[in-house]
């Protein structure tokens, strides 16, 4: 077998991702959130993997504090990944605690922890990897109905 036609047996293990507005994920946007986002694993992408991984992406945000993300859980741990070149800036809310978090960092956010992530300022790249190819966010127990 050539390399090439390694690859091209292969090509289905290789994907772009896909971009999604972070407004349509519940709790996680209002339409001005400083966010591209991309979904790399889940859903039809790679269901195998039985993880869902997202791209966040953040260009020049200004020093204003963003509020577009809500606090919420969901049944399957999360690890988040903050990345830069130069300097990023979130903040993390676990639980009642908030933290204010500088690249690069990992959070990691056990199931069923009520949680929120909002961008502060700067540019890099906020990764998730939440353990489950179908993803599902909740409202905090105390608000649920």
């Amino acid at each position: 077998m050539t390399v090439s036609e390694s690859i091209r047996s292969h090509a289905g293990l290789i994907s772009r991702g896909e971009v999604s507005p972070l407004k349509d994920v519940p709790f996680h946007g209002a339409a001005d959130a400083p966010i591209t986002r991309r979904v790399l694993a889940g859903g039809d992408l790679f269901p195998e993997a039985e993880k869902r991984v997202v791209a966040h992406e953040m260009r020049a945000v200004s020093a204003a504090s963003r509020d577009y993300c809500e606090p919420h859980v969901h049944d399957c741990p999360e690890i988040n990944i903050l990345l830069s070149l130069d300097r990023l800036v979130y903040e993390i809310t676990l639980g009642d605690e908030v933290y204010e978090v500088e690249a690069p960092a990992s959070i990691y956010i056990p199931a069923g922890l009520v949680h929120s992530a909002n961008v502060i300022e700067g540019s890099g790249f906020f990764v998730a990897i939440i353990e489950t190819a179908d993803y599902v966010a909740k409202p905090p127990p105390a608000q649920a109905s």
